[in-house]
């Protein structure tokens, strides 16, 4: 049998009142310091012979949290797949944003200029030579189209690509146009260069060029 015990805010206990046992001939006292402050009440639960059966009095108190419905519950359960699934994306996307824009130009053009540099100083063509179709095919497609005055450098069209002399500078050699006309005329890679940069990377071309690029003497 359990016994509840209600106090209220009272400074002392009465003992005519309740006791621990059933009742008898001498009423049970009870100490003077089970007194409690009289903001706030105290309940007892006292395990008779009946109570020891229960075994809810052998076990741990549970805390639990408000009830949640199958449909709150499986809302929990999506939101919360979707929030792990969403830091991936999001590192993912900062991922594929995070671009080392300089380290992007100079591979697409650093071997482009040791290709030009290649043809140009490394002996395999003498002065008015033909280039491969292999390599005519690259510097007309690769490189040539972003040359600033592309359309005036062409102009009846491009017979082949050749190597010679600059007409004004004796001592560098760069790429000739000989147009279907047969007309020669010379063309800078390094302006087709730039031209690849400003046309692809427009937002960050101009300061890739002013910290890469020495003054050049202006050839076309």
């Amino acid at each position: 049998m359990a016994l509840i015990w209600s106090y209220s805010p009272p400074h002392f206990l009465s003992p005519q009142r309740t006791s621990l046992s059933p009742p008898s001939t001498s009423p049970l006292p009870i100490p003077p310091f089970l007194s409690f402050p009289p903001s706030r009440s105290v309940v007892l639960r006292v395990a008779g012979t009946d109570g020891a059966k229960d075994p809810a009095l052998l076990r741990r108190p549970l805390v639990t949290g408000p009830v949640v419905s199958d449909d709150e519950e499986e809302e929990v359960e999506e939101n919360s797949a979707a929030a792990e699934a969403r830091p991936g994306k999001s590192r993912r996307r900062k991922e594929d944003e995070w671009v080392d824009w300089e380290d992007q130009i100079l591979e697409d053009t650093v071997p482009l200029v040791g290709f030009v540099r290649m043809i140009l100083h490394s002996g395999k063509y003498e002065s008015g030579d033909r280039l491969i179709p292999e390599h005519e095919k690259t510097i007309t497609e690769r490189l040539l189209p972003y040359h600033p005055a592309f359309e005036k450098k062409i102009g009846s069209g491009i017979d082949f690509i050749t190597v010679g002399f600059h007409p004004e500078f004796e001592n560098s050699r760069c790429l000739f146009i000989v147009r279907k006309d047969g007309e020669l005329v010379d063309f800078s890679y390094w302006k087709c260069i730039k031209g690849l940069i400003k046309k692809k990377y427009p937002l960050y071309a101009d300061s890739f060029i002013l910290r890469h690029f020495k003054r050049r003497r202006p050839t076309e």
